[in-house]
């Protein structure tokens, strides 16, 4: 057993089928039915039933393909830590939530990159929960992380702002008015939400069933463009950065009547192998403060 035979394998479990494997993997179609018979020979045992439809796994290739994918994996961060102490890494994975995107990413490729021209950045936006999974399985390097808790265990960070979420309406929303509102004023109010990924959506579900209300919640997605357009149409309120409203003169920030802060750090994981351009961004996010017209 070697690991490619252990990678054409999970090509087949992948796709079912030993052509499209093939394909895949750019060998010829024998050349992966020899790899997966070998397997099958030097075990003595059957890895895959062979139907019309496609290859089906066996018990046997279930608990192979259980046990090879974190082989797999190691062998992979293996490769890729061995050749980043080769040649210095220049791709940062990194990881940020669509509100904290709106403020850091313009900054990040004006400033960063242009200080940086040999760094390439390759941002993914997301949830924070799928963000923090992407750390953990190694896929992300950094993620910005909003929390009102201490980092998981294995998690290294430090904080780079702390920022109110605020409610926000159109600006000929009654609610636009108020100095401040409160849940009880919301209980009837349509909400347009991120989905329950995304952490201020955890905060404010949370606070709603604190208080034994139910929200009117009218849409959760992923997409800020939409939560923006819903808000300045008046069809409903959100919540997010206070400072964002500043940038869209149709829609108004209301304070909650309980005030929610949360804190916004630069994570990675703590046993990572931290290559030189991380470095570098830990050091520009330290030094060059792209948060602070967010203070308040």
């Amino acid at each position: 057993m070697n690991l490619t035979q252990l990678k054409y394998f999970r090509a087949v479990c992948l796709y079912q089928n030993v052509s499209a494997a093939a394909n895949y993997l750019h060998i010829s179609q024998p050349s992966l039915s020899n790899a997966i018979k070998e397997l099958e020979e030097e075990f003595n045992v059957l890895l895959f039933h062979r139907q019309h439809r496609g290859m089906v796994l066996t018990p046997a290739g279930e608990i192979l393909q259980r046990l090879s994918e974190e082989l797999l994996k190691q062998a992979e961060n293996l490769e890729k830590t061995m050749c980043d102490l080769g040649r210095e890494r220049k791709v940062l994975h990194l990881g940020v939530p669509p509100m904290i995107g709106s403020v850091v990413i313009p900054g990040l490729y004006r400033d960063f990159v242009s200080a940086h021209p040999e760094v390439k950045l390759d941002i993914k936006e997301s949830g924070s929960q799928e963000l923090m999974a992407g750390l953990q399985n190694e896929s992300l390097d950094m993620i910005f992380m909003p929390h009102n808790r201490p980092p998981a265990a294995g998690i290294s960070s430090f904080t780079v702002a702390k920022l109110e979420i605020v409610c926000c309406v159109a600006k000929h929303n009654p609610l636009a008015n108020k100095t401040v509102v409160s849940l009880q004023e919301l209980k009837e109010v349509p909400l347009v939400l991120f989905q329950n990924s995304f952490y201020q959506t955890e905060e404010i579900k949370r606070r709603f069933l604190e208080v034994g209300i139910q929200p009117e919640i009218l849409l959760q997605t992923e997409q800020f463009s939409t939560i923006l357009s819903l808000i300045s149409e008046n069809v409903a309120a959100g919540f997010m950065f206070r400072h964002l409203t500043e940038s869209h003169p149709e829609m108004v920030a209301v304070p909650l009547e309980n005030p929610l802060f949360v804190e916004v750090s630069l994570a990675w994981r703590e046993k990572a192998f931290s290559f030189h351009t991380m470095g570098l961004f830990k050091e520009f996010i330290q030094q060059y403060n792209m948060f602070s017209s967010a203070h308040h």
